[in-house]
């Protein structure tokens, strides 16, 4: 897969079918629309070229701290390198891109720069100024600039349909089993190991504090979770308490820390990344530490069951 960054390197020898979208969380429904994409490309003899957008839309109109996202970009590319795509393209969408017709943004670009002959879009995808190049809306051009154009349902799963909002709900509420089952994978995060106040050691279930430096990534409700956690390429179980420490700590900083089972490593600096499986409970205030210890020993006990 050629993976190409910004808008001029964005074109192409040989004729495209195309895909457009922020695809946060690269879930199930993208899954859909990405493989239909495929499948399209090799039936026609096309090359096949997603094109993502960074920052998110939506963070760029209202700020980075306004939008939670499922995935940073590191994250989605390599989601996104699991298909089999001959092209990936990162496009900064920044103010000009935001100015741009999508009448002006398929010709000038989908058709001129990647000879594109299909173009797919999600069922409530819109790209251009004001997002007014929906299906709807493209149907004509289609018609007039001789290239096809397919629209891919929505899927639902269950009660749900698979969606990016809907999964950040189900992690807000702290129903990662539902999210991970919309995504296709297990929710992520990823952070820096940095020192603590080390009472965790003290109470027999030494943490690694994480640093989650893009603020703007979603972090689940508060509570315990059983978690597997991934360090230097090799994954262990483990349990994870995002919060506030309130037994130990009157902080209004939230923490993110992870005991690993059976793990005794110095790993400070380094980078580790945990995979939600399970809450197992909210967070609680206990009388004292000894009270403490007695639930994170029931803790681990029930995440070593999962």
């Amino acid at each position: 897969m050629k993976i190409i960054k910004g808008l001029d390197q964005l074109q192409s020898a040989e004729p495209c079918a195309v895909t457009m979208g922020t695809f946060d969380g690269v879930h199930k429904g993208h899954h859909l629309l990405i493989e239909r994409l495929i499948s399209e490309s090799k039936s026609r003899g096309l090359k096949s070229v997603l094109v993502t957008f960074d920052p998110h839309p939506r963070q760029f109109f209202a700020g980075p701290d306004k939008v939670k996202l499922l995935t940073t970009l590191q994250e989605k590319l390599e989601l996104l390198q699991k298909f089999t795509l001959d092209c990936l393209a990162v496009v900064e969408f920044n103010q000009q891109l935001a100015q741009i017709t999508y009448q002006d943004f398929l010709q000038e670009i989908l058709l001129k720069k990647l000879k594109m002959r299909l173009l797919l879009i999600g069922y409530d995808h819109g790209f251009g100024k004001g997002r007014q190049g929906t299906f709807e809306n493209l149907k004509p051009l289609a018609l007039k600039l001789n290239f096809d154009l397919l629209k891919v349902e929505p899927l639902v799963l269950g009660e749900h349909i698979v969606k990016s909002s809907t999964i950040r709900e189900l992690l807000l509420q702290g129903q990662v089993e539902k999210a991970n089952e919309l995504l296709g994978h297990r929710y992520q995060l990823r952070g820096e190991v940095v020192k603590g106040r080390l009472l965790g050691k003290k109470l027999e279930f030494p943490t690694a504090n994480l640093y989650i430096s893009n603020s703007a990534k979603l972090l689940p409700k508060d509570g315990v979770y059983a978690v597997d956690v991934k360090v230097d390429e090799k994954f262990y179980r483990g349990m994870l308490n995002i919060g506030f420490r309130p037994t130990v700590n009157h902080s209004t900083q939230r923490t993110v820390e992870v005991h690993i089972f059976d793990f005794t490593r110095d790993i400070y600096g380094q980078q580790v990344a945990v995979y939600f499986k399970k809450r197992l409970r909210d967070e609680k205030k206990f009388k004292n530490l000894e009270e403490l210890k007695k639930q994170l020993t029931k803790d681990k006990e029930q995440s070593l069951k999962i």
